[in-house]
């Protein structure tokens, strides 16, 4: 009976664990004075090894004296016909049995030092628990496999996320010094590459989100804040595509005192993405509502068009994840097919639902969201109500020092003339000995680094000008484009202050700059300038 439940014990155990497991079950059952394993996980890594004495594992001391041994056995045959050998434990009848067909598959050894071992019903015994423990070992080697395959995605899509940011940096930040010097307003063209880059900036985002869920490794920062101000910055983020869309926009807040406890930047980006979707899918000249209820301890806000609605096929996998059917419905308008699936995963990480209505094809849908309110509106917490834009940029000090060091002469460049242009006194280098002679020089007050420097990366260069500049309060800025939570936790630990993903928000920048309390001014930076109306039913 023990015999038949070996492979439920070691299920999700790894390969290590399935032979200790299986070991230990033959030494309740047939007596042995050794047993050694030597099995390959997989092919590129040194194989699993473990040598047990008298029903206890080998000591460190105790593998020397067994080494002739073990090196002798590799040359007996796998039939399972007993040899007797000399050990330092005395003469042992010792067997070999396969843990596969062939000898990449790894082989283990059982020794007693009774004349009559193995009986039949021994080797019956031994062969049968082998032969389950290969089965537990095929699945730790898919499991295993199955585990390096997701790290060489995340790893990939976080090189992909760093290799597009690249570009996406000195572009959004020649746009915005484009809208600050000029005084007329952007012709379209510049529009389509603002809305366009944005578009991109998100679809980056939206990546690197699907691979944190899919490791567990999604962090909220929460805060008490107004649903109010959540929902008037995703409307800000999707403003161009309404605009270019032309549709009508109705957003009836019934109580604008409602608060929730979560993290302002995953909220918005649910709500951003449920008027993104219903932008996109409804035709132009169209009418996309906006409302919110109060429902018992909870708020309720729905997103609701008159577009192309959703098919009864399509429905109960509509939050699923790269869901790839024709009527998808991020699919069938471009996209990745994730946007939903982040909406449904947020919401339930904040405590709430998500939930889609539509009466089929043609009649429009609605995604109605509900998030538990706040218990208590503390100290700290944000409100829609926060100082205008062009207050926050004149707040740049004309004597602040920065120092910008980039290998991206184009980033570089783009970000020295959003800075000069905001009064503050700008220096640049584009390597790390460059950087230490301009530091010398320029006594920067603020140092903004680039991680993945050539030479001397950003954690080497932040230390040798700590070094180098012992008596000078300097302060130090990251700037990757890697942004996961590994990233930032190491810079944090190096000291940098913050840790800035390319392409940076242009008034997240100078927030950052020019406040102590760089976190609370950023966030208030995206908090205003809103000119929606309310349209009250």
């Amino acid at each position: 009976m023990g015999l038949l439940a070996l492979s439920a014990v070691w299920a999700g155990r790894d390969g290590a664990t399935v032979l200790q497991l299986m070991t230990e079950a033959v030494e309740r059952i047939v007596r042995l004075d050794m047993s050694y394993v030597n099995v390959p996980l997989v092919a590129d890594q040194p194989p699993i090894t473990a040598l047990r004495i008298d029903g206890s594992a080998a000591t460190e001391d105790d593998i020397p004296l067994w080494r002739d041994a073990l090196s002798a056995w590799q040359n007996m045959p796998k039939r399972g016909a007993p040899v007797s050998h000399k050990t330092p434990a005395g003469t042992l009848r010792v067997i070999r049995l396969g843990m596969g067909y062939n000898s990449r598959d790894g082989s283990v050894w059982f020794g007693s030092t009774d004349i009559a071992f193995p009986t039949a019903t021994q080797l019956a015994f031994l062969r049968a628990a082998v032969s389950l423990a290969a089965t537990g070992l095929q699945a730790a080697r898919i499991a295993h496999e199955r585990e390096e395959a997701s790290r060489a995605k995340d790893e990939f899509l976080a090189m992909l996320g760093h290799e597009l940011r690249n570009p996406l940096a000195p572009i959004v930040t020649s746009l915005a010094l484009i809208k600050r010097q000029s005084t007329e307003p952007l012709s379209r063209y510049h529009a389509i590459i603002e809305r366009q880059v944005n578009h991109l900036s998100r679809l980056v985002d939206d990546l690197l989100d699907v691979s944190r869920i899919t490791r567990g490794q999604v962090e909220l920062k929460k805060e008490n804040i107004q649903v109010r101000s959540i929902l008037l910055r995703a409307l800000e983020s999707v403003a161009p595509l309404f605009e270019q869309r032309r549709h009508e926009l109705a957003v009836d807040l019934a109580d604008e005192s409602a608060w929730v406890f979560g993290d302002m930047t995953r909220l918005t980006q649910v709500f951003a993405n449920l008027l993104t979707n219903a932008a996109k899918y409804t035709d132009p000249n169209g009418k996309i509502w906006v409302t919110m209820r109060f429902e018992g301890h909870y708020v309720q806000v729905s997103v609701r068009d008159n577009g192309s609605g959703i098919t009864a096929q399509l429905m109960p996998r509509l939050f699923s994840l790269f869901e790839q059917g024709k009527t998808t419905i991020e699919r069938s308008a471009g996209g990745l097919g994730i946007g939903l699936a982040l909406v449904k995963k947020f919401v339930e990480l904040h405590g709430g639902t998500v939930v889609a209505a539509s009466a089929g094809p043609g009649t429009g849908s609605e995604f109605t969201v509900r998030l538990p309110l706040a218990t208590r509106v503390g100290e700290g917490a944000t409100s829609a109500i926060d100082p205008p834009r062009s207050d926050l940029q004149r707040q740049a000090d004309a004597g602040l020092r920065v120092m910008l060091v980039d290998d991206n002469a184009d980033i570089l460049e783009s970000m020295e003339a959003i800075l000069s242009d905001s009064g503050f006194d700008v220096a640049t280098a584009l390597d790390p000995i460059e950087a230490l002679s301009v530091a010398a020089a320029f006594n920067p007050n603020i140092a903004i680094l680039d991680l993945g420097l050539p030479g001397m990366d950003g954690y080497q260069l932040a230390a040798e000008l700590r070094r180098r500049l012992p008596s000078r309060s300097l302060r130090l800025i990251a700037l990757s484009g890697y942004g996961q939570t590994g990233d930032r936790q190491r810079s944090a630990a190096a000291g940098f202050e913050r840790h800035l993903v390319k392409p940076i928000d242009f008034e997240d920048l100078i927030a950052c700059l020019t406040t102590s309390d760089s976190s609370t001014m950023a966030r208030h930076a995206r908090e205003d300038g809103r000119n929606y109306s309310l349209v009250r039913n």
